[in-house]
């Protein structure tokens, strides 16, 4: 027969142990009885789904061990009890009267909050003040304290932040642990003690200051497990609420640990079994001859431990599948237990998840076809809400591209901090970054990645902030036992080597600095060796790229004219949105038998969407000549992020050389007839080789400060760094093309090597010696956010902000803006679509000069719209538009405060009718 609460007692003093009066959880919809959960059962499930997910996650744990330099089964003790008192906060008054209802009932009294503190922080503070007197402790060593003081950060900081580190600590705990209170909080500590460690429990010896070192790297995956097991604990599914009616013995081995094997397995944190012997031909059964990179990647030799690869080749070379190969014989060492995809953009992002979803293609990088898939960044939900909407309207979904949804557990698509945690991660490298920002719940990032292989795609995108947050990032993986794999098709020699050096770091090798020119050029670095591999060309990529250089914007829309005029097809690139609208609005002006299509990023996302479905139908892959003749796309660099496109001609404004590059990359990219129509790989291409028209100043060498600004003014804004610009001018003008892979080294470091500065005239050295300041001081600022691996997860100065905040982008400042149409009296998306999406589909986002705030005018309207919306409309700008002429016009302030007109098209975009100028990019 089961004993109630008031039955059970205690072993010592037979009476009701009275750390069963205390609530843990609470809540008066909860189906059922009774409608609280007890914290000392609630700790117990947290504990549980800790031990359970060391057990199934044995790479967590070698890492935790390897880190804190602690054997694992006396690490696994220590852990179990750790994690149990995570919440002895709880006990606390000031979290006990937030129920009065069930203090009284429970405890027979009503209790007062003193406030001020939530229960992490006095948790923290009364373990800090407690811990060590209560286990017998305090005697040992009198730098104890100080040793595990991150890992009691780490438990009591598991709503994703450190607790405060607070002066008056005596004060604080007298006024929310009463005597009786402070009484049972020991009381239920030294039960948990006797239950999770044995009885000569002591701390091993160790030499002074290096335990301290080890334990504060730790604390960092101590605190993304206690997030982890808090949030698995928590949930009703797998731990209902219960009435004490078992010893806290009793629950665990009864209740706790069954229910958290279930979640355990059921919440997909059980990592899939790697593919045993991994091939390029088994992971990738369309690749039917390997290139030189994937061959190299295929035999390479594995070496233990964490290692970089540096993967350096054309688009279109099979980095990615190379990338990949490496990540699965990575996993297969067991170096690792699954991977992390990151790209700079949603976008690419989007593309990516679907070309490794395709046909369940990342189900062969598991054994029996397991594993998880996810997809993390800032949309991702849209994205798959968009595939279930056109599945449901197209009645399809039995394939395996059916939807992430069926291949991600309901827990794991949850959130995207929690998708980390998958087998197979696919997102922006955002979300990887926010690892090592102060941003909540970082430390859950951080542990899922810790496992992984983290391949970080186009890493040449980042700038000098994100460089700065990508290398920290780098350290604290190399730190945890993670390796990596960076790709790139255009990296600067100073680049890699600053790479290199942030993984050395964390992982403790010898750092190397690059030597070999060679382009491809696949690099490795581990404990046992520095490999710097010059690759052969992939042919079908190599190959010469004619350029002449445009001065005036007139001899541009010429050039067009001809290429269209022959029957071809071509873009052209411009830095801006103002640029690419004008130019398109000029050009439908003088051939309004020949329109062209505009293509940018201040579209409603919906409108962006549909163009870009189109592009890909009428320049993709699969297009022919029926739908290429004689067409033009005018566009800004949004074109080359994540459709595969092919031009017949291309017109670019001047950029750095790696963007101008990657431009060409869209330049005449599948081999077609001189009609435009695909041919096999090994037929020549039939157009007469690719050209890319630049529009550029003359590179003179007397240039000075007003170079740029004369023909491209916008673009000076965009690309600040005008002395890059002329170096990438004088090359394009004295070599008249270029030869990929050939010539590609030689290119980027003209522009980006440390004896290009000495190139440049005299009048523009001081517009880049201000470009590099200003790098510096991003990177500054970088390290002013960055968190510090050798702290630990302890209280910081920091200010720890959720995870939106977290800047992992420096930039202008942006808004998002929501559009809706004016009908009746009232707000309705723009985007006419399933009501849940609807307003979602009708956002953009543009600089905040622009778009500051809402126009007073629909005031009464927007309000109302707010409350019809699921987010209620926070944190967007809503403009309420009406038709006139074959535009919708509404109202907005600028950041001036002026009233300004908003004038959106689904053919044009937004722009701006007056206010300030725009010169914003993308």
């Amino acid at each position: 027969m089961k004993k109630s609460a008031m039955q059970l007692l205690d072993a010592d003093r037979q009476i009701p142990p009275p750390y069963f009066k205390y609530w843990g959880k609470a809540d008066e919809n909860y189906a059922g009885e009774p409608k609280w959960h007890p914290l000392v059962y609630h700790c117990l499930d947290v504990a549980a789904c800790a031990s359970l997910l060391l057990e199934r996650q044995s790479g967590w744990l070698a890492a935790l061990s390897r880190q804190a330099g602690l054997e694992p089964e006396w690490l696994r003790s220590w852990l179990h009890f750790q994690v149990a008192i995570h919440d002895i906060g709880k006990f606390a008054d000031g979290f006990q009267a937030w129920r009065p209802e069930l203090l009284a009932t429970l405890q027979g009294r009503r209790g007062t909050n003193p406030g001020g503190e939530r229960h992490d922080t006095l948790g923290y503070v009364l373990a800090k003040c407690y811990l060590l007197d209560w286990l017998g402790l305090d005697g040992q060593d009198p730098d104890l304290l100080y040793l595990i003081q991150p890992w009691i950060a780490a438990v009591t900081g598991h709503h994703g932040r450190p607790a405060k580190n607070l002066d008056g600590a005596k004060l604080l705990l007298r006024n929310h642990y009463p005597p009786p209170v402070l009484k049972d909080a020991r009381s239920f500590v030294t039960q948990t003690a006797r239950l999770f460690l044995p009885g000569d429990f002591a701390f091993p010896a160790s030499e002074a200051g290096i335990a301290e070192r080890r334990y504060r790297h730790a604390s960092w995956l101590v605190a993304g497990l206690t997030v982890a097991a808090d949030w698995l604990g928590s949930n009703t599914r797998w731990f209902p609420y219960r009435t004490p009616d078992h010893s806290l013995d009793e629950y665990w081995r009864e209740f706790a640990l069954p229910q958290a094997r279930r979640a355990v397995e059921e919440s997909g944190l059980v990592p899939a079994t790697p593919t045993a012997l991994p091939c390029i031909r088994t992971l990738f059964p369309g690749v039917s001859m390997p290139t030189p990179l994937q061959a190299w990647a295929e035999k390479v030799e594995i070496a233990s431990g964490s290692q970089i690869f540096v993967l350096e080749e054309l688009t279109g070379a099979g980095k990615t599948e190379a990338a990949l190969t490496l990540a699965a014989r990575l996993m297969a060492s067991g170096c690792a237990q699954g991977i992390y995809l990151a790209l700079p953009t949603m976008a690419t992002a989007d593309a990516m998840f679907d070309r490794v979803r395709k046909d369940g293609g990342w189900r062969r990088f598991f054994a029996a076809g397991a594993g998880q898939l996810a997809l993390a960044h800032s949309a991702d939900w849209l994205k798959l809400r968009l595939e279930e909407m056109n599945r449901r309207d197209a009645s399809y979904g039995q394939g395996e591209d059916a939807s992430a949804s069926r291949h991600c557990s309901a827990w794991l698509a949850d959130s995207r901090k929690k998708a980390l945690l998958a087998d197979f991660g696919v997102g922006t490298l955002d979300q990887a970054l926010l690892a090592v920002l102060p941003a909540r719940h970082q430390s859950l990032r951080l542990l899922g990645l810790a496992n992984k292989v983290l391949i970080v795609d186009e890493v040449h995108a980042c700038d000098c902030y994100m460089g700065e947050l990508l290398a920290r990032l780098l350290r604290f993986h190399a730190a945890l036992g993670g390796s990596t794999i960076l790709l790139s098709a255009t990296l600067p020699k100073s680049q890699r080597a600053r790479y290199l050096q942030a993984f050395a770091l964390g992982s403790g090798f010898a750092a190397e600095s690059p030597q070999s020119n060679a382009y491809p050029l696949a690099t490795r670095l581990a404990h046992s060796d520095f490999i710097e591999q010059a690759l052969q060309a992939r042919e079908s990529v190599s190959r010469r790229v004619g350029t002449s250089l445009l001065h005036e914007e007139p001899q541009a829309l010429a050039h067009l004219e001809e290429t269209v005029t022959q029957g071809r097809c071509a873009v052209w690139v411009r830095n801006t949105v103002a640029d690419a609208v004008e130019t398109w609005r000029r050009w439908n002006m003088a051939h309004p038998d020949q329109s062209a299509t505009l293509y940018h990023a201040r579209f409603a996302l919906q409108d962006r969407l549909g163009i870009g479905a189109r592009l890909l139908a009428d320049f993709g892959p699969d297009s022919s000549s029926d739908t290429r003749r004689g067409r033009l796309v005018i566009a800004t660099q949004v074109v080359e992020q994540s459709l595969d496109v092919d031009f017949d001609d291309m017109v670019s404004d001047l950029a750095p050389i790696d963007l101008l590059i990657q431009r060409a990359g869209r330049l005449q990219r599948h081999r077609r007839d001189v009609l435009g129509n695909r041919v096999p790989a090994e037929t020549p291409d039939g157009r007469g080789g690719a050209r890319l028209a630049v529009l550029a100043p003359v590179p003179v060498p007397e240039a000075d400060a007003k170079w740029i600004k004369g023909l491209l003014p916008k673009t000076g804004k965009v690309y600040p760094d005008h002395g890059k610009l002329w170096l990438t001018a004088r090359w394009l003008a004295e070599e008249g093309g270029f030869e990929v892979p050939r010539q590609a080294r030689a290119m980027i470091e003209a522009v980006y090597g440390d004896a290009a500065f000495d190139e440049l005239p005299e009048g523009l050295q001081a517009v880049a010696d201000a470009a590099d300041g200003a790098c510096r001081a991003d990177r500054g600022a970088a390290r002013g956010n960055l968190l510090n691996f050798d702290e630990g997860y302890t209280p910081t100065s920091l200010i720890w902000q959720d995870e939106g905040e977290a800047p992992t982008r420096l930039g202008e400042a942006t808004v998002r803006v929501r559009l809706a149409r004016v009908a009746e009296d009232a707000l309705l998306p723009w985007a006419e679509v399933d009501a849940g999406i609807a307003w979602a589909l009708s956002e953009l986002t543009v600089p905040r000069r622009l778009i500051a705030a809402e126009s007073p005018r629909d005031g009464a309207l927007i309000a109302a719209a707010r409350q019809a919306m699921s987010d209620e409309g926070r944190y967007v700008v809503v403009v309420a538009l009406r038709p006139v002429d074959d535009t919708w016009r509404g109202h907005a302030l600028n950041a001036g405060g002026n009233d300004i007109h908003v004038i959106y098209s689904p053919v044009c975009g937004l722009t701006i009718e007056k206010g300030v100028e725009d010169e914003s990019d993308l």
